[in-house]
């Protein structure tokens, strides 16, 4: 696995080099390195709490079974084009399944604000809770579920 040289890699795609394995490997580095990349930019102007570590490492957890899964999925068809149906087949899963949780997250906000913790309507308050950690939790996990579905159709022999 090169994280430098990437003329190596190149040239490793270009004759043909870079396995299914391999391209798994990328995939998990790159999920994991983009948890950790953007965890800080969702923490800005509001304070952290023990929840907001909770709720990234659960995502880290599932992200990496996750993807895991998908790739044994598909090793166990045939074998083909890992990367290209993660991020191919992901892209349209993702607004799919976000389209189908905006109704859930909106009763769920509903909710939160005005039943479990109405002293989250204030701003210096907005703060994850375990209300929160279950949903996105859930979500991740969906994610990768019908991520790995859809990734099983299309590697399946059977047709």
């Amino acid at each position: 696995m090169y994280l430098w040289k990437v003329d190596s890699l190149v040239e490793d795609f270009k004759s043909g080099n870079v396995s299914q394995k391999e391209e798994f490997k990328y995939m998990l580095f790159f999920s994991i390195a983009m948890v950790f990349a953007s965890e800080p930019a969702l923490h800005i102007g509001r304070s952290y709490n023990h929840y907001d570590t909770i709720l990234s490492v659960i995502t880290l957890c599932i992200s990496i079974i996750g993807v895991h899964y998908c790739y044994k999925i598909n090793s166990r068809g045939d074998n083909k084009d890992f990367l290209v149906r993660v991020i191919c087949i992901g892209l349209p899963v993702a607004i799919r399944l976000l389209a189908v949780m905006f109704p859930v997250l909106i009763v769920a906000g509903i909710l939160e604000f005005f039943i479990f913790y109405p002293e989250s309507l204030t701003e210096e308050n907005l703060k994850n809770n375990p209300m929160r950690v279950a949903l996105i939790s859930a979500i991740v996990a969906a994610y990768y579920w019908y991520l790995s579905k859809k990734i099983k159709a299309v590697a399946s022999n059977n047709g």
